[in-house]
């Protein structure tokens, strides 16, 4: 595929998110018009730790690990800004500052914004807590969760081995966790030890899932739109390159298999 092909496809799936965007906020903005979500155990713990969190007056710890702004992992460190901003709007009843930590410097002034906007009582410069990365970040999240006693933890960036010394170190406070790497060996370690895992682009949806508001939903929509239409394609064209090679296998009888492969995904997902 030439760069001229490649550019043109990109602009036609801009094209096709913007339109998707606009008129998912278009019916998500009609009254009495609300969507009912595909199931994620990890978001709907959230409105329970961000309660307690209020009525014992502890924090919860958010933590970007080693996602950085202005290096390969910007869209880890904006999606989880954005998530932790709208997990903070829920925790804005607690007088107890919401604590997030960053191993990247150029993720400070982030993290200052994200509590800035979110949080309404002053107090954020102080509560964003740049820590070196690695051993001594899973150290210093350690040691403060004696100190401050954090609600829960919601680790969501960039986290390779270390992760798992926080994570145990959480369970044996009794502090539950949800956490998601866009590092394998760190999203690995989250989905065997964290209470609750985001998987894949779910983080990328993770504020539209927590959000009360119609249009953040409706992005939360417009990406598993997406995710449908690309699952939905590859299967079609997997099935498409097994026909050609194999002479015995007529194309009407893939697309009936293709079929009933969908039907019986769309009933799966419907009974979960």
């Amino acid at each position: 595929m030439d760069d001229t092909t490649l550019q043109v496809y990109s602009l036609l799936f801009l094209f096709a998110t913007v339109v998707l965007v606009y008129t998912a906020r278009f019916f998500h903005a009609r009254p009495g018009r609300r969507r009912r979500q595909r199931q994620i155990a990890g978001f709907e713990q959230i409105p329970q730790w961000t309660t307690q969190s209020i009525e014992s007056n502890r924090p919860l710890h958010l933590g970007f690990g080693g996602a950085a702004v202005g290096g390969d992992n910007t869209p880890t460190a904006l999606a989880g800004a954005e998530f932790f901003h709208q997990v903070i709007e829920r925790s804005n009843a607690s007088d107890a500052s919401p604590l997030i930590t960053m191993s990247a410097p150029a993720t400070i002034p982030l993290g200052q914004d994200t509590l800035r906007r979110a949080w309404h009582k002053g107090d954020t410069l102080s509560r964003a807590r740049w820590i070196p990365p690695d051993l001594a970040y899973a150290g210093a999240v350690t040691a403060s969760m004696a100190i401050d006693e954090p609600t829960a933890h919601i680790m969501a960036g960039r986290f390779g081995a270390e992760l798992a010394l926080m994570l145990d170190s959480a369970s044996r406070h009794g502090q539950p966790s949800l956490a998601v790497s866009d590092r394998l060996d760190g999203q690995a370690v989250a989905y065997a030890m964290a209470d609750h895992v985001l998987i894949g682009e779910e983080l990328y949806a993770a504020a539209g899932y927590v959000a009360e508001d119609a249009p953040a939903r409706a992005d939360a929509a417009v990406l598993d739109v997406w995710r449908v239409l690309i699952l939905l394609g590859a299967a079609a064209l997997l099935l498409l390159e097994f026909s050609r090679q194999l002479a015995v296998i007529s194309l009407p009888l893939v697309a009936v298999a293709a079929a009933v492969l969908v039907l019986l995904g769309v009933i799966s997902y419907r009974r979960r």
